[in-house]
């Protein structure tokens, strides 16, 4: 099985320790294909000793359920389904459990984010400790239920300690998101998982209604509610809801993915893929290059954003790109150093607020104290 068959040209070479069994180096493919492919990756070598190879299905792209005619109306295509579930989506880093079996034949329990083998920790995030401060005490139960349901699991870590478009008042949180089968089928959180004997107590993402009828109607009205909720924020950030995923269940019995975005957001989306690509999707998109990389370049975010948009879209803001990065750099830099200023002082804000702020402002300037403190409150 080679990668081409499978990914085409849309993939990359990886080798790496796995932080969760660390006397393996794992070799294979991870794809960059915007499609149910996106991630996947193809495992191929465990230690340098080759295996069969191995598809991981991972997070899939999640598409519009609407085409956009010229005149600017909708070209909805619902399929038919026997219920519609709609979920909160959750703004955070996507993580993976799945496993791979090495060439002893042992099953081997991990995770990845999206475009990485897997999880770790990066100059601006350490988001294998967040994962596993959050986390580990369910890892017992995330095994049982991918061996009970066969599939593997799709989370999301989100919260303030680990920024995106969307600003969360947790500090740090995770929900189970879905399953996905290797055969690229997806299992809401709610139908089989849920009634799993091996079902852990760790949070699903939230259920905010079901739908038998009127699709349309209850899609525009969703989209209606979620614009009314959201609120735009400094350095293009937002309070409220990122949008929400529909799950609809074909007379098949499969299930579709749909998302559903505010107004605001879906514009910022759709006028970018018109050639007016903003710097709000920009700096989205390079808050999330943190996941995969501890530079984030300009040629790093110009990649992740030709997964949507055309290379030509993508170039004619290469000084756009260019100003977001050095922006999200720049911000990750100094929340880093007020962290690491914050440990080293060795005192609990939520103790003793007065002492801590007097020693930080020996190493902030005074207009900067503010931010200094969400920061570390944050945290």
């Amino acid at each position: 099985m080679e990668p081409t068959e499978i990914f085409g040209k849309d993939y990359e070479v990886f080798s790496e320790t796995d932080p969760y069994n660390p006397s393996n180096t794992v070799s294979g493919f991870l794809c960059h294909k915007s499609t149910e492919l996106y991630g996947a990756l193809l495992i191929t070598a465990v230690n340098g000793r080759a295996i069969t190879p191995q598809l991981v299905m991972a997070t899939p792209k999640i598409h519009y359920p609407f085409d956009s005619r010229d005149d600017g109306t909708r070209n909805y295509h619902f399929p038919r389904a026997k219920t519609i579930q709609v979920y909160e989506k959750l703004d955070g880093t996507n993580v993976l459990a799945y496993f791979y079996v090495d060439h002893n034949g042992i099953k081997n329990f991990t995770f990845k984010t999206r475009l990485r083998p897997f999880i770790g920790n990066s100059r601006f995030g350490e988001f294998l400790n967040m994962w596993n401060e959050i986390a580990q005490p369910y890892f017992p139960h995330m095994r049982r239920l991918m061996e009970w349901a066969n599939c593997n699991l799709s989370f999301e870590l989100y919260g303030s300690r680990n920024p995106h478009l969307v600003i969360y008042k947790e500090p740090i949180a995770f929900a189970l998101l879905f399953g996905v089968t290797n055969e690229a089928k997806i299992i809401p959180p709610l139908s089989t998982l849920r009634q799993s004997p091996h079902r852990g107590d760790y949070p699903d993402c939230p259920l905010l209604k079901t739908i038998d009828k009127d699709y349309v109607w209850n899609y525009e009205t969703t989209q209606k509610e979620l614009e009314a909720r959201l609120v735009s924020l400094e350095d293009g950030k937002y309070a409220g809801l990122e949008g929400t995923v529909w799950y609809l269940q074909t007379e098949d019995n499969h299930w579709i993915q749909f998302k559903c975005k505010p107004e605001t957001i879906e514009t910022i989306h759709f006028s970018a893929g018109a050639g007016g690509l903003s710097r709000n999707i920009v700096l989205a998109t390079t808050w999330n290059s943190l996941e995969n990389t501890d530079a984030p370049t300009v040629e790093l975010v110009k990649k992740l954003l030709t997964e949507e948009f055309s290379p030509e879209t993508v170039n004619a803001k290469t000084d756009l790109i260019a100003s977001c990065v050095e922006f999200v750099v720049t911000e990750s830099a100094f929340r880093k150093e007020v962290l690491d200023c914050y440990k080293a002082i060795g005192k609990n804000v939520l103790l003793e607020k007065t002492a801590v702020m007097r020693d930080m402002g020996q190493h902030f300037p005074r207009n900067k104290m503010g931010k200094v403190y969400s920061i570390i409150a944050n945290q």
